[in-house]
């Protein structure tokens, strides 16, 4: 299938209580639908991918590119990285619901159409949970690449994390609160967790925030990528890949996730996770 690559752009300046269904009004949630977009690929669903805290969109331009031979796919800067403009200065402080709606209205601005498979790494996955919970009505799948939760915001061995991006403070009360009491009925749901973290509390800890995210689902797989750090997605690239194709396959064929196989995902450095 031959490959578009599109940055886009949008000119005019909306609410998202003008373009979004079911927005929740608050001003603060008002931002412009204008940051960087990055497409290839056609097909639906259309997969969203949301990079980490500080990264931007060019940092699943390897990814991109394998997934975009089946589907479109979409990469995303948050305000303020990558060649999008930053946020709002008269606005409050993003929180990860606040750079949801941003994401959705910009989605919209560019006619990219739903139904979305977000994916989202660290920060990323909160901004992925977020658009779940307030976006349920666009959502077909959801792969969260070793995610933040909310809990992180507490953990004293990330004590010393700025909760910042883009020149501007994360909101953690305001994001604690919008992604909390998350449920996802039978939405497709992909956990991937590191398997190579050398602090054992942490991973400890990592594990049973995890756990609980895969509990959001009653379609779900959780998936330990054994070979990989944080960034999944460069260490063991097939793996995510396979993740997301996974989604795909289930949400076009109205299929639930089939059973996690130990020795399928083995060949990409994948261990079923079994709480």
């Amino acid at each position: 299938m031959a490959t578009r690559r599109r940055r886009l752009r949008a000119a005019a300046v909306l609410t998202l209580t003008a373009l979004l269904d079911g927005c929740s009004g608050d001003p603060e949630s008002v931002a412009p639908p204008d940051l960087e977009l990055v497409c290839a690929g056609e097909g639906s669903p259309t997969v969203v991918l949301l990079h980490m805290l500080g990264g931007s969109a060019a940092d699943y331009e390897s990814l991109q590119a394998a997934l975009s031979d089946t589907t479109q796919v979409c990469s995303s800067s948050r305000a303020g990285l990558g060649d999008s403009p930053p946020w709002p200065a008269d606005a409050a402080d993003p929180s990860a619901g606040m750079a949801a709606d941003q994401l959705r209205a910009t989605l919209e601005a560019n006619d990219i159409p739903g139904p979305y498979i977000v994916l989202g790494l660290s920060y990323g996955g909160l901004v992925a949970q977020a658009f779940a919970a307030r976006h349920g009505d666009a959502l077909a799948g959801l792969v969260l690449e070793d995610s933040a939760t909310r809990e992180w915001f507490d953990s004293p061995e990330l004590s010393g994390l700025a909760w910042a991006e883009g020149g501007r403070d994360i909101d953690t009360e305001l994001t604690y609160d919008e992604v909390g009491g998350l449920t996802l009925g039978e939405v497709p749901l992909v956990v991937l967790t590191q398997g190579t973290m050398a602090a054992v509390e942490f991973q400890e800890f990592l594990l049973e925030t995890h756990d609980d995210l895969a509990a959001r689902s009653r379609n779900v797989m959780h998936i330990i990528a054994t070979e990989a750090g944080h960034e999944i997605h460069l260490d063991s690239e097939p793996l995510v890949e396979k993740a997301v194709e996974t989604v795909v396959a289930a949400v076009r064929g109205g299929e639930p996730l089939p059973a996690c196989d130990d020795e399928d995902w083995a060949a990409v450095a994948g261990e079923c996770r079994v709480p």
